[in-house]
């Protein structure tokens, strides 16, 4: 998750990789993984794939909006962080029938038993099969950080383990900061630590990066190239967090940078941040599809959510 400071780069021109020309029915998933949604400014490629974060008080606004959008084929997946109880919006996208990436907090790997820890989290979300293991480890501001060499032992110790106790379970490595060189450069760490296929099999592990800005973007299509196998029955490359911190920027974002996602650097899903990043003064508000979800009666969508949602 980044500053809105950090993304008035977003749509600059210094890196501009050009899309194939992809053309589906909307509604239906193109040979890029994206669909077509029709906007007031155009029709628009989207990866029907929403982070939302959890609070219990949202979920009836929460209901409203991925109903919508879910009728519209607008959304099939969402990333929720997990709690060390099922929470009732883990229970609310469930009922819905959304797949769900799960993320295991940062906070969790810093623990003695990283094993039993797993075990406890897999018991409580046993319907959740994809499972990220943290989240910008080194970087992510208000939670306790750790080195990407100490994340790299906890992750390969989580992947033996489940590997052997839960084979039905992907995981997802933590993804990486998504503005600027930090990113890129960590991943080649993990690669260098030992993300390789020949030791974690890229069958059962999909590689989770953030990407908001276009030398972020440049700079992980140069880490794919050099250091990680991406061939044909390589690792999966999901992009776990893409947004703007303007709210009528979100649709020429996704325009513009959802096409160069999938062609330069092969994301197979895009994950808009955010569904609601808090309501007007809240830092990551504008971020958000929605707003006031926790007053559905009072609940706005901004320009792109109208369009997901099918509202006016």
């Amino acid at each position: 998750m980044l500053s809105g400071a950090l993304l008035s780069g977003c749509n600059s021109k210094f890196f501009s990789p050009t899309a194939p020309s992809v053309t589906s029915e909307k509604g239906s998933v193109g040979k890029d993984g994206l669909i077509s949604v029709d906007t007031p400014e155009g029709q628009i490629r989207w990866s029907p794939y929403i982070v939302v974060q959890p609070d219990g008080g949202a979920v009836e606004g929460y209901r409203k909006a991925l109903t919508e959008m879910k009728a519209r084929g607008n959304v099939r997946g969402v990333r929720i962080p997990l709690n060390p109880f099922r929470d009732l919006v883990v229970q609310l996208v469930s009922s819905l029938g959304i797949e769900i990436t799960g993320i295991i907090p940062n906070e969790e790997l810093l623990g003695p038993n990283p094993e039993a820890m797993m075990d406890r989290y897999i018991s409580i979300y046993p319907d959740i099969k994809i499972l990220q293991i943290g989240n910008e480890v080194s970087t992510l501001p208000g939670t306790e950080t750790m080195t990407v060499e100490q994340y790299m032992n906890v992750f390969k110790k989580i992947y033996s383990h489940v590997q052997l106790r839960h084979p039905s379970v992907i995981l997802m490595t933590q993804s990486t900061f998504g503005a600027g060189f930090y990113g890129s450069n960590e991943l080649r760490k993990m690669v260098e630590l030992g993300l390789k296929p020949d030791t974690i099999s890229p069958q059962r592990v999909i590689v989770g990066v953030n990407v908001y800005t276009d030398d972020a973007l440049s700079e992980y299509v140069s880490t794919r190239n050099q250091y990680l196998d991406t061939s044909r029955g390589g690792y999966r490359i999901w992009v776990m967090e893409c947004g703007h911190s303007v709210l009528s920027e979100h649709i020429s974002k996704v325009k513009s940078f959802y096409p160069r996602l999938t062609s330069a650097l092969g994301a197979e899903r895009i994950y808009w941040y955010v569904l609601w990043g808090g309501d007007v003064g809240a830092t990551d508000a504008n971020f958000g599809l929605i707003q006031n979800p926790r007053d559905p009666s009072r609940m706005i969508y901004s320009p792109l959510g109208k369009a997901l949602a099918g509202v006016q």
